[in-house]
């Protein structure tokens, strides 16, 4: 598996985003992987034993599953899952022309639209993640409170261990989220212009061209 390659898998790019930019998200996403690979062997091996609660299990889990209808560490997996589908899409797709010109991306504005979509694309996957993050989870929690319910007939209140540690995590992962859209950002501005640069480049020429010849 060549370099090339590598960098659309993990930077989810073409070739003609800047290599400064695809290596950033490409570092990103390396350290977005071993930082999930850490917590789930670490912080986020057992989230229900993390609770200390003055109740039952049973309450234990039905508080758990109130207070977290998704796990944050759950929702920065799927994110990665996506993130890296979305990369593998674009190594599949991106086919620049042989030496000799043949290819179905053959023309230079077929190539910067594919491209475009591409950023946009990330942009957008990382963007709903982070959206649904920061509506679901302001901070992680360090107490739980759950009202008493038909199952749990008392008030049931549980201190989660390592609160301050999963929540210096999750905005870690959300910070790389947030690094990944701005340096997207840097590499959509300039692919934009230069489509409408050859959009309505020769528009312009033609334009020129029947002025002259008017004047003429």
């Amino acid at each position: 598996m060549g370099t090339d390659v590598l960098l659309q898998l993990f930077s989810g790019t073409t070739g003609l985003a800047p290599p400064l930019a695809r290596a950033g998200l490409s570092i990103l996403m390396a350290v977005r992987l071993a930082a999930l690979a850490v917590g789930t062997r670490s912080l986020w091996r057992d989230e229900m034993g993390d609770l200390i609660c003055n109740s039952t299990a049973s309450c234990r889990l039905v508080c758990f599953d109130a207070s977290f209808p998704v796990s944050p560490f759950t929702l920065f997996l799927l994110q990665a899952a996506f993130v890296s589908a979305h990369g593998l899409a674009c190594s599949f797709l991106w086919r620049p022309p042989d030496s000799q010109g043949k290819g179905w991306l053959c023309r230079k504005t077929q190539q910067l639209r594919l491209h475009v979509l591409a950023v946009l694309a990330r942009m957008l996957l990382e963007g709903i993640f982070l959206v649904t993050f920061h509506a679901l989870y302001g901070h992680y929690p360090q107490l739980l409170r759950c009202p008493a319910s038909k199952l749990c007939p008392n008030i049931v209140v549980c201190a989660i261990q390592n609160a301050r540690w999963k929540d210096a995590f999750d905005f870690f992962m959300a910070g790389t989220s947030w690094t990944a859209v701005a340096i997207c950002l840097t590499v959509l501005y300039p692919a934009i212009a230069e489509i409408f640069q050859l959009t309505l480049g020769p528009t312009k020429r033609q334009v020129g061209r029947s002025l002259l010849v008017e004047c003429a």
